[in-house]
């Protein structure tokens, strides 16, 4: 009998004194947004918004890099590229304030890159980031031009357009220290008090009426939301399920075959 393959755990997922702490764990391609990983995640984050017993959400990783960006090994469904599959990876952190109200504390420690940072910066609310912490963005280097990129208004226009145009290795990688002068992360300790102080800041925000969470989330990313962003979820909600159902290849199907078409198919919609 051949052996069953057994999907990897990429992400693991523990509660702890209702915070749900979700942690990347590929150390071994430093926690890149493969396809499977980027499918975890998204399944942990809607698990942790539907669950009673979660008030706050940490986001970490697993060995000395929080996110090397998007996992670029030609094929992988995570990887930047032809829509929607290369819409994966940044599929993580794009529904704060429309389908995810809980807060999540981040806690960075190393590299966190192209949608490493994405993640870490525009996926959680409070940064506590660790001296070590190194911020970039590789896509320059490769020529990746990706939509998210509207998004970013937490840091000055100046900066932010440096930072895109050549933040992607040596000295131009933005340290722990510069991104807190810039006010996209909200603390910077010592690597042995990353999660010490992440899981005060989880203690914190426990204290606070999470309807008064919901309302401060939704008005705040909905007033910074760009039309790339709203574009990209409007495909991804109603465009997209319609090309996946299986709709569009039976509508050709049964013009082929002259015959009406059947969308009800084992009483589903397609």
């Amino acid at each position: 009998m051949p052996a069953q393959s057994v999907k990897a755990e990429y992400v693991r997922y523990i509660v702890n004194d209702h915070v749900a702490t979700i942690t990347l764990s590929r150390p071994e391609r430093r926690n890149a947004l493969g396809g499977e990983l980027s499918q975890q995640l998204i399944n942990s984050f809607e698990r942790a918004e539907h669950d009673k017993d979660v008030r706050v959400i940490l986001l970490t990783a697993e060995g000395s890099t929080f996110c090397a960006g998007a996992d670029m090994t030609p094929g992988d469904p995570g990887r930047y590229g032809p829509l929607p599959r290369g819409m994966l990876a940044h599929r993580t952190y794009t529904e704060n304030g429309y389908s995810r109200f809980k807060p999540v504390v981040g806690a960075v420690r190393g590299y966190a890159l192209g949608a490493g940072f994405y993640l870490a910066i525009r996926g959680c609310h409070i940064v506590v980031a660790s001296e070590n912490a190194l911020f970039g963005f590789p896509e320059a280097r490769g020529g990746v031009a990706i939509g998210p990129v509207e998004y970013m208004p937490v840091m000055p226009f100046k900066r932010m357009l440096e930072f895109l145009l050549l933040g992607w290795r040596g000295a131009e990688l933005m340290t722990a220290e510069r991104a807190f002068e810039l006010g996209i992360v909200s603390k910077v300790v010592s690597d042995d008090q990353l999660m010490t102080e992440a899981l005060r800041y989880a203690a914190l925000l426990q204290r606070i009426p999470p309807l008064y969470i919901k309302a401060v989330k939704a008005g705040m990313y909905r007033s910074v939301e760009k039309s790339a962003t709203k574009s990209e979820r409007d495909f991804m909600e109603y465009i997209y399920p319609q090309q996946s159902s299986g709709a569009v290849e039976e509508s050709l199907s049964a013009f082929a075959e002259r015959r009406e078409p059947n969308f009800w198919r084992d009483g589903d919609q397609n």
